[in-house]
């Protein structure tokens, strides 16, 4: 069921792939991945006539003076920045190119399982998963700080694009190791767990304990009466 979930809200986040059980695997959080919306600066060095700041189009690509239209979805800035000087490498002598994503595009984050009010929310530059728990009202009482699940689409290095989940420990932020308080992306769902004995003790506290209580209000009540 929460694979399904997940699946859908990556959809909804404008993701392609939904998410399978086949081809996830355990990764560490890595860099940003370049997608539509996003404003990156290119500086080219000795001819800055070539530079200039793009933003991504909904096609994934950006228009760059001498090169023309260049797909740039999926990619590290790393990667984009090596791709332009090879390119650039054919018009300009020893060129040396920046590659900078200014601001990040307005894609969603979101937020399911034992939060108070799971759902959407807007993305920031810099956000971490702190923020997010925070903004959708903090967790429930049965929350499991322990074991939670980022997962994010990225696109391989075939072009294609797969589903990764990595897992976050929001007990450790909350004991004071804020390293591991960690940067979220543009399209990622965070999934908070529920304890695995939630149910019982909540059925416990529902039930059993209001009738506890009753059972030693009258207890008190009786021996304050025998005692008179």
């Amino acid at each position: 069921m929460i694979k399904i979930m997940v699946s859908f809200l990556l959809l909804m986040n404008s993701f392609p792939a939904g998410l399978c059980a086949q081809g996830i695997s355990l990764v560490a959080p890595g860099a940003h991945y370049i997608s539509p919306g996003d404003v990156i600066s290119v500086n080219v060095f000795p001819a800055e006539e070539f530079s200039k700041e793009v933003t991504v189009q909904p096609d994934g690509s950006i228009e760059i003076p001498l090169l023309g239209s260049v797909k740039v979805q999926g990619m590290k800035a790393e990667d984009l920045q090596n791709m332009l000087t090879a390119k650039f490498s054919k018009y300009v002598s020893n060129p040396s190119i920046t590659v900078n994503v200014r601001k990040f595009s307005s894609y969603r984050v979101a937020i399911i399982g034992q939060v108070r009010s799971p759902g959407y929310f807007e993305y920031r530059d810099g956000m971490k998963l702190l923020e997010l728990v925070a903004q959708s009202g903090g967790l429930q009482d049965y929350a499991r700080t322990g074991d939670l699940r980022v997962f994010r689409s990225v696109k391989g290095a075939d072009g294609s694009l797969k589903e990764e989940v990595f897992e976050a420990r929001l007990d450790e932020v909350f004991d004071g190791e804020m390293d591991k308080n960690i940067a979220l992306k543009p399209g990622d769902v965070v999934y908070v767990p529920r304890k695995k004995f939630a149910s019982t003790t909540k059925w416990l506290s529902d039930n059993l304990l209001p009738w506890l209580m009753l059972g030693t209000f009258a207890l008190s009540m009786h021996l304050a009466t025998d005692g008179r």
